[in-house]
């Protein structure tokens, strides 16, 4: 059986290994991995893998046994090659047709996700399986790393469809890493006059004005709630948290516009504790957001072939398959970086850019 490179996660270490080479199954296409995003939860599940599989476990989407130690091949963020059709398969897309898709494999009607499941192969291999009726092809003039954006840029059009914003609606978007930066850009696309970009980080303020961002605001030393509340007037307050720290929840659900929507992006997994009456006398709209649909993904991946995001922007580093784990080691401290692009194909170490 023929061999290939990929990296392995298990309780919080990554690192390289030679693994057997996935055979596709009915409905299924082996693709080559092109490029692959480096993603918050990647990072998250890394430092809290128990936690995150707990949890899984708990609302069915893992057996209970994949709690103990789970070996995961991460990424779910790509761009990829066609190499060869399983049985079953319509071959509608030549083998070398450079693909990505939503990632999620079907397995006896089960969701299996790409680069989070236990024995499913993810996008930090050299070689890994999709589903063939999931497969969209990717645009002439779309880079792959380009294309490996498509992903994260769904999680914000999601969360924007979840808010249902109307132009007139005020948004504040708190954090503006890639998730956040989304989120700016599926508002701006939608026409949101008012967004609001809210960062501690001067940087990433600009990064974000560049993204569709009409005003910034550095929570450390300003009150972002009292600046959308003020620009909100009588007009709805959205505001979207794209931070994943916990103690942001009870403190944004105090602190809202009255009447306001909050839609939490963010992967918590901790307990957290908080005073439900907030949000009763304030009569805010809470939500959740988590992934997307297939169609925001298509949306996602159109917007990149229109040129309506500037995703050189957000590709802040490119490392090989061998300097991931030294990657991460960089990516788990305070960083610079917006989006690291790993190149599945080559070696080498992470590089700024």
């Amino acid at each position: 059986m023929p061999e290939m490179k990929s990296i392995v996660m298990q309780d919080g270490r990554l690192w390289l290994e030679n693994i057997p080479m996935p055979a596709p199954g009915p409905g299924q296409v082996l693709v080559k991995s092109r490029a692959c995003g480096i993603c918050g939860s990647d990072l998250h599940i890394t430092r809290h893998t128990r936690e995150v599989f707990q949890l899984y476990a708990a609302i069915g989407i893992v057996n209970p046994d994949a709690t103990a130690d789970p070996r995961i091949m991460l990424g779910h963020e790509f761009s990829a090659e066609v190499v060869a059709y399983g049985p079953d398969t319509d071959q509608t897309l030549p083998v070398g047709s450079r693909v990505t898709s939503v990632p999620f494999l079907l397995s006896e009607g089960v969701e299996l996700g790409v680069g989070v499941t236990p024995a499913v192969h993810g996008a930090y291999s050299e070689y890994f399986l999709l589903q063939e009726t999931l497969l969209l092809p990717i645009p002439d003039n779309v880079p792959d790393e380009a294309a490996a954006m498509a992903e994260p840029l769904a999680v914000g059009l999601h969360a924007v469809n979840r808010a249902a914003v109307a132009k007139d609606n005020v948004a504040l978007v708190a954090g503006c890493g890639p998730i956040g930066l989304a989120c700016i850009v599926a508002l701006r696309m939608q026409g949101v006059q008012t967004i609001i970009a809210s960062d501690p980080r001067a940087d990433k303020l600009a990064v974000a004005l560049q993204f569709g961002a009409t005003h910034t605001v550095n929570p450390s030393t300003d009150d972002e709630m009292a600046m959308c509340a003020t620009l909100a007037g009588d007009q709805r307050s959205v505001i979207f948290e794209c931070v994943g720290v916990a103690a942001l929840v009870p403190d944004f659900l105090q602190r809202a516009p009255q009447k306001s929507c909050v839609v939490f992006t963010g992967i918590h997994t901790a307990d957290i504790t908080f005073n439900v009456a907030f949000a009763t006398v304030k009569e805010l709209d809470v939500r959740f957001s988590y992934y997307y649909q297939p169609g925001e993904f298509a949306d996602a991946l159109q917007s990149l072939a229109d040129g309506e995001v500037d995703w050189n922007a957000m590709c802040t580093g490119k490392v090989g398959i061998d300097g991931v784990p030294d990657a991460f080691d960089v990516l788990l401290k305070p960083n610079d970086h917006i989006k690291v692009i790993v190149e599945p194909w080559r070696s080498g170490s992470l590089e700024t850019l």
